[in-house]
């Protein structure tokens, strides 16, 4: 097996493929982000305006609206709600910052930005694909009638504690608490360990005002039903070797580049999780927002999705979810709102008054 580039603090770098180094290769070329016909979900775009509009009431500012994206990739969900900010009726400015591990996918976003949508460079952009520790790349902005839309690109190095990028993604927003943090799809999964996913799940729920918005979108049980049965068995022998397979969910696939990757695929213990981040006054939910299919070949296939994602949404949206709940499901959205008058609402509640005209 490859052996990761970087720091190797933490004995699973040394026995796994770093990931700045599998996600470089792979934001290379064009197939990651093309592999489907649908670049972002309907219920991804929903659920983050559904959110900013929550954080918009709860949190009364003249300022700017501050994101955080973890794992912010090539910026497939955020990059394209930045674009549209101008005209999204929302007031006041947006403030993006935009962490990854994988340099190659922060330059080639911030070259989609600059080149297709002309945002500007504010000062110096750079980026170190070896760099050893985390830092914060520089910044693109655009404004529009005194309206602001920046973007700060922080590279991350995944060997980093939580307590350091706990610091580097503070600095990045001035030292002020965010209000919304998204993690959209695989972030947290791909953090070996379930010690060091929690500390990482937590870090985002401290570095968001209580009154604002966590969204953490990662795959559950229906996803990747034969790996984790192959693995969990690997387990229960004691034959995983190597790789860093501690609990059931974890698993190994390999990418299209043959390149082999650690995963954890979520059950209950994503709503253990988002129980750990809540307290007084917030509120949480998990709810679908891809059901299993293969990749969508057209909008047509993702419409039909969308569909079932709330059709399933309005059977659990008054439940707690089951173990059979979560392996009914692709991938779900775990949300705690700090949304102070209680009518925080989630895809679930929408498709109460939805369904029918969707269906």
């Amino acid at each position: 097996m490859l052996t990761g580039r970087g720091s190797t603090s933490h004995g699973w770098e040394q026995r796994t493929v770093q990931q700045r180094v599998i996600y470089d290769e792979r934001y290379l070329g064009r197939g990651y982000d093309e592999r489907s016909a649908v670049r972002v979900l309907t219920a991804e775009r929903q659920a983050l305006h559904d959110a900013v509009v929550r954080a918009r009431e709860s949190i009364p500012t003249s300022g700017a609206l501050s994101l955080l994206d973890f794992a912010y990739g090539t910026g497939r969900v955020t990059n394209e709600f930045a674009v549209g900010w101008p005209g999204s009726g929302f007031e006041g400015s947006l403030r993006v910052v935009a962490y990854d591990v994988s340099a190659v996918g922060l330059e080639k976003a911030a070259a989609e930005l600059t080149e297709r949508h002309r945002f500007t460079v504010a000062g110096r952009l750079s980026f170190d694909p070896y760099a050893r520790e985390g830092y914060i790349a520089g910044s693109v902005a655009q404004v529009h009638d005194e309206r602001a839309v920046s973007v700060v690109f922080v590279h991350g190095n995944e060997g980093a504690s939580v307590g350091d990028v706990r610091t580097l993604l503070q600095k990045a927003n001035d030292g002020q608490p965010f209000a919304v943090t998204t993690s959209w799809y695989s972030g947290i999964a791909h953090i070996p360990t379930a010690s060091r996913r929690e500390g990482f799940f937590r870090m985002l729920g401290e570095l968001t005002d209580t009154r604002g918005e966590v969204l953490v979108a990662p795959s559950v049980s229906g996803d990747l039903v034969e790996l984790q049965a192959e693995w969990a068995a690997r387990l229960a022998a004691g034959q995983v070797g190597d790789h860093p397979i501690e609990r059931p969910g974890d698993v190994m696939y390999e990418t299209e580049l043959g390149q082999q990757n650690f995963y954890h695929v979520f059950g209950t213990d994503l709503a253990d999780l988002l129980t750990a981040i809540s307290g007084p006054g917030q509120q949480t939910w998990i709810e679908a927002i891809r059901m299993p299919d293969e990749e969508f070949e057209s909008e047509e296939a993702e419409r039909d999705n969308y569909r079932r994602v709330l059709a399933f949404n309005d059977l659990v949206r008054h439940r707690p979810w089951s173990p059979e709940d979560y392996e009914q499901v692709h991938t779900a959205l775990a949300v705690r709102s700090g949304h102070s008058s209680g009518a925080a609402r989630s895809a679930a509640d929408r498709a109460a008054s939805s369904t029918s005209a969707a269906v």
